[in-house]
Parts: structure tokens; C-alpha cells; sequence
């Protein structure tokens, strides 16, 4: 087993800094909300240095911020938690897609960048990404020329992805071939869940397509994967037995692979699993021992702990929730807004709505106010988002509230992925909101 920080015989290059000059050098303007807009358009690297708090002018509300000193601690938990159990990271880079924050998590040791699409490996390539691990099928030309290109024009780059059936294994290896691709591209094969996603829906199914992936041209196989976080709703108790028995489906897998040989010229096998909620069950089912003919690299993928959020990932991730001890992750994101209206004794109406706030897992959970008087606290069984339109919240709130129109009301977010798809531009701030830099997020 390869402790996180180990590289064995692989490159060391997914751990060099990513090249931020192009993303620092440009402008600040109007098509990034809240921030201000100046007669000489200052630089997103020099955002730091303007003397701005993103709670007072020239800022506007709504304002999403992110807390630099939650942000690393995130990045330094996760990492510190993967040394100390001895799997490898490559942070899911799709929550923010950010090569701000990706260079924060390299230089903390991630082992590579998960992606989920050529557009996002397109992104960390433009900044210089060595190593990526694209979690998804590739099944169309375009996707597989360009990783060819890619691959052609820097022998240090390193990509892998999934495959989980005989035609998208035959597709990629053809349009693999008609790029002009002479190598083997690495590929893991995936092990789903049945009525959910991608992945084949048996350990006899995946042998079956290895064997048929072992006679194509242009690809290798890596190893095997499996993402675990899409069983149906249920208790902690009854997911994790669910989970654990996917795992043990892919360790089944994993051993047969080896068995039969069809581990081509890997001198590691990658096994991969483990998002934001379950990734101490991959570490206590896939971290070792393991009994194969090479070693072996457990590869977690988990990416909303980098901000964390206050509903489903409070309450299930097991640095939060679950732990029920501390260190544990921190709110990192914060959504702040105006009270425009107070048309009802207990209703208040904010000036942020679906454009600007996650809410495909729950509403932002308020959880404090600037006012006249000074900060507050909001108790959340007091303060609650009852809905939301394009441009407003409905905010429930006791009628003796002190809350006034003008106040800023300060949100936690409940699904950082989404959360960043409404925030181009995003000012990093201290725990005083004061700000020392400023985030550029690709959708």
C-alpha cells in the first residue's frame, strides 16, 4: 500500500504549483456580481491590496465570500486525515473549479485533480495540471482528440478515466485511434450501482468488459472504481452497510483483475472511491492489506470538504457530523445579503434568490446579521429560508426581530457545487470580511 504522500514510481509532477499569472492578470469588471467597478479595472491579483471589506461599499449585496483561514484549514484537515490513513487524494475540482484553490490543494499533497468533464481538465490543463483523473466515460471524438493532443505534446501528463461497457471502451479506443494516439491511455473500470449512474452493475459484468478492454490498442487497465454516494436516502446506519458492500464488490474486483493478469503494465494499481460524505469507509474497506501481484494506491476523491456546507455534508461527513469529536471542517462560504422588505411581522424578504444561492439540496441556512447596532447572532431554529424566487428569499424570522430593512443577513450554503455555478468571481476574505485576494471560478 502507497501511504498519500508517496509517489512510487509515478511522475511528481501533479504536485508542482499551477501557472495562476493568466487567471491573476485579469480584470475586474462588471460581469463579476458584487464586486466593485472602478475607473481603472483593477487586476484579480490585486484585489488584496484595494483596502476592500466585502460587507461595506463600494461592494454590493449579494455577496458571496470565502473565509481564507476555514478554506485552509479544509485543505490541511483532509490532507492531514489522508496521511494518517494512509490513502491518496485527488481532490473532485468540480465543486469549485477553481486553479486557485486547486494549487492550495496540491501544495497540501493531493496525488492528482479529479474531473468530471474535458472542459474542467481544460481548465487545470490552461494553468499547468500534471495529473488527472477524469471520473466519467469518454465517449465522444472531440473529448478523446483533445486528451490524445494533450497526451502527444507532454509525455509527463498523466490521464486517466473510466470505462464501464464494451461500446465506450471500443468508441474511445477508436477515436483514440483516429487522433493519431500511439500510446495506451490508463483507464479504470467502473463499478456502479443498480438504478443509479454509470458503472457495470456486476463484478462478472466488469471482469467480462476487462477482458474485452485487454485486447484494444490504445488503452491500458489502471485499475477499478466505484462512487459510492448515490444509494437512496436512508439513515447513516443503513447507508454505510450499502456502501461497504459496494466497496467489497470492488475489492472482489480489484483481486480478479490481478488474478487474471489484465493489469496491463501498471506498476501500481489505482482503486478509487470516496466522495465528501463516506470516504473513511473507503479508507477502512480499501486501504489495505491487499495481496497482489503490485501495490496498491487508494484513491479517495472527495471535493465539498475544500468549503464544506451546513446541511447534508454537516451532518454526514465523517470529519463533521458523523466525527462527533474535533478537529472538523469549517464553513467556508458565505452568502450575505439585504433585507429589502419586512411586508409581515415574521417575514422578511433578502435581495438574493436562485441566481446566487445553491438550492438543490436545501436553502442557505442564516446564521447572523450586521446592523446598526453591530453583529448578531441568528438562531437557526428562529431564522429560516422558506423559499426563494430568481432575485429574492423569503426569510422567516420571530416578529419582535430587531432585524430592519437595510440589515445584512449572513447565509451558510447548502451545496457548495452549486454554489459556485452562481459566483464567477469570488472575494477572499478574513474572519473580519476583510479582503486579501479574490477566487475566479470556471463553470
Amino acid at each position: 500500500m502507497l501511504p498519500s504522500g508517496e509517489a512510487g514510481a509515478q511522475p511528481t509532477g501533479a504536485n508542482v504549483g499551477l501557472r495562476l499569472e493568466a487567471i491573476l492578470a485579469q480584470p475586474i469588471d462588471c460581469q463579476y456580481k458584487s464586486f466593485p467597478v472602478t475607473d481603472q479595472p483593477v487586476q484579480i491579483g490585486a484585489a488584496g491590496r484595494q483596502g476592500w471589506n466585502a460587507l461595506q461599499p463600494p461592494f454590493s449585496t449579494p455577496v458571496m465570500v470565502l473565509k481564507d483561514r476555514a478554506l485552509q484549514h479544509n485543505i490541511d484537515l483532509m490532507a492531514e486525515y489522508c496521511s494518517a490513513h494512509a490513502v491518496s487524494l485527488a481532490p473532485h475540482t468540480k465543486t469549485p473549479i477553481a486553479p486557485q484553490i486547486a494549487d492550495r490543494q496540491q501544495a497540501a499533497g493531493a496525488w492528482a485533480l479529479t474531473v468530471a468533464d474535458v472542459h474542467q481538465a481544460r481548465v487545470l490543463r490552461s494553468v499547468g495540471a500534471q495529473r488527472l483523473f477524469l471520473a466519467n466515460e469518454v465517449v465522444d471524438a472531440a473529448a478523446a482528440s483533445w486528451i490524445a493532443r494533450e497526451l502527444d505534446q507532454d509525455p509527463s501528463l498523466e490521464i486517466y478515466c473510466l470505462v464501464d461497457s464494451e461500446r465506450g471502451a471500443s468508441l474511445l479506443d477508436g477515436h483514440l485511434t483516429s487522433a493519431g494516439f500511439r500510446g495506451r491511455l490508463p483507464v479504470l473500470i467502473e463499478l456502479g450501482i443498480p438504478g443509479a449512474r454509470c458503472g457495470c452493475r456486476s463484478v462478472a459484468d466488469a471482469i467480462d468488459l476487462a477482458r474485452t478492454v485487454a485486447r484494444l490498442e490504445r488503452l491500458r487497465i489502471a485499475g477499478a472504481e466505484a462512487y459510492e454516494n448515490l444509494f437512496p436516502p436512508g439513515t447513516a446506519e443503513q447507508t454505510i452497510g450499502r456502501v461497504d458492500q459496494l466497496l467489497g464488490g470492488l475489492r472482489e474486483l480489484v483481486t480478479r483483475l490481478d488474478t487474471e493478469g489484465l493489469l496491463q503494465g501498471a506498476h501500481e494499481v489505482l482503486v478509487s472511491a470516496g466522495g465528501s460524505m463516506w470516504f473513511d469507509r473507503v479508507a477502512a474497506k480499501l486501504a489495505g492489506p491487499w495481496a497482489l501481484s503490485q501495490p496498491v494506491r487508494t484513491l479517495i476523491r472527495a471535493g465539498s470538504y475544500v468549503t464544506h456546507d451546513a446541511v447534508e455534508y454537516e451532518k454526514f461527513s465523517p470529519l463533521a457530523g458523523r466525527s462527533g469529536g474535533s478537529p472538523k471542517l469549517e464553513q467556508a462560504l458565505e452568502l450575505w445579503a439585504a433585507i429589502l422588505s419586512r411586508p409581515e411581522p415574521e417575514l422578511a424578504i433578502l435581495n438574493f434568490g436562485k441566481r446566487d444561492a445553491a438550492h438543490d439540496r436545501g436553502f442557505p441556512v442564516p446564521f447572523a446579521a450586521q446592523t446598526e447596532n453591530g453583529p448578531a447572532s441568528l438562531p437557526p431554529e428562529k431564522y429560516e429560508v422558506l423559499s426563494l424566487n430568481d432575485q429574492h428569499a423569503r426569510m422567516r424570522l420571530p416578529a419582535d426581530s430587531p432585524l430592519a430593512v437595510g440589515d445584512l443577513v449572513g447565509s451558510y450554503i447548502s451545496h457548495p457545487c452549486t454554489s459556485f455555478d452562481n459566483w464567477r468571481l469570488i472575494p477572499l476574505v478574513t474572519d473580519q470580511y476583510d479582503v486579501i485576494g479574490a477566487v475566479r471560478s470556471y463553470l
